[in-house]
């Protein structure tokens, strides 16, 4: 019996849906995450996976040197990266607001400071803005640095948000 568009799109829905909510209160340690998360997305959206053909193509931890203004230089890693397609930077943010603790007057952003374990901030705070503009920057300085030329895409996630 042949699967009615109906079906194939219930079932699409029903992937989508149970990815969503596996990973939508995702929060924590990103090293812990985001390679996990980023797989299956690729298997959701039916694109290959990271690291199937050369990982320095298209792959995990793929290493740069940084060179500094002042000389030096160290190495980075991208998170994730396609040659000639994109830089991608993952972050873990979270839902969960940092402990209660008493706050000096004129200095209630430091409430919003994440908790040990908790990821780059409560997610929709000062703090988790910055850190996404942060995030935004080093994947900058990572594209910069790549020998073959800057991808035309720089990619930012909250993984599961």
């Amino acid at each position: 019996m042949e699967e009615s568009q109906g079906d194939v799109g219930a079932a699409e829905n029903d992937r989508i849906h149970l990815f969503l909510e596996r990973w939508r209160r995702s929060e924590g340690g990103e090293r812990r995450t985001y390679q996990m998360f980023l797989t299956e997305l690729c298997t959701l959206l039916e694109v290959e996976p990271p690291g199937a053909v050369d990982p320095d193509d298209y792959g995990f931890e793929r290493r740069v040197e940084i060179h500094n203004l002042d000389g030096s230089h160290r190495s980075g890693r991208i998170d994730l990266y396609k040659r000639g397609c994109f830089v991608l930077e993952a972050k873990q943010g979270s839902f969960k607001p940092a402990p209660d603790h008493p706050t000096l007057p004129g200095l209630a952003e430091f409430s919003q400071r994440k908790a040990a374990g908790k990821g780059h901030g409560v997610r929709g705070t000062k703090v988790w803005d910055d850190a996404m503009l942060l995030a935004s920057a080093q994947a900058k300085r990572y594209a910069d640095a790549l020998p073959e030329g800057s991808p035309p895409f720089l990619i930012v996630v909250d993984i599961g948000y």
